[in-house]
C-alpha cells in the first residue's frame, strides 16, 4: 500500500494532464493525497484544497523523483498520455 499522501517539491513532483482540457503541467509546491488507485486530491503550500486538480479532474498523472523516475505505487498514465507525461518531466526536470 503507498503512502496516503506525499510532500510536493523540486526533489518530488507531480506531472499531470487535465481531463477537461488535455492541458499538462508540473507541480512541485504542496501535498498530494491517494483517495483511491487512480485518483488524488492537490493542496497548496498552506494545506487548501485544489479542487481544480483533484479527485477526477486528472486524467492522467505520475509522481517522480528529480531524475524523473517515477515514485512507486504513484501514477495513473492513460497510454494517450505518455508523451506528455515523459515531455513534461525531461523538459523540466531538475539535474543534479
Amino acid at each position: 500500500m503507498p503512502d496516503p499522501s506525499l510532500i510536493l517539491s523540486i526533489e518530488l513532483f507531480l506531472v499531470y494532464v487535465l481531463r477537461a482540457s488535455g492541458c499538462h503541467g508540473r507541480l512541485t509546491v504542496g501535498r498530494v493525497e491517494r483517495i483511491g488507485p487512480k485518483s488524488i486530491n492537490l493542496f497548496d503550500e498552506h494545506d487548501t484544497w485544489l479542487e481544480y486538480f483533484s479527485g477526477n479532474a486528472l486524467r492522467s498523472w505520475c509522481v517522480l523523483n528529480h531524475r524523473g523516475i517515477p515514485h512507486e505505487d504513484w501514477e495513473a498514465v492513460q497510454p494517450e498520455d505518455v508523451d506528455h507525461v515523459v515531455s513534461c518531466a525531461l523538459s523540466q526536470r531538475t539535474i543534479t
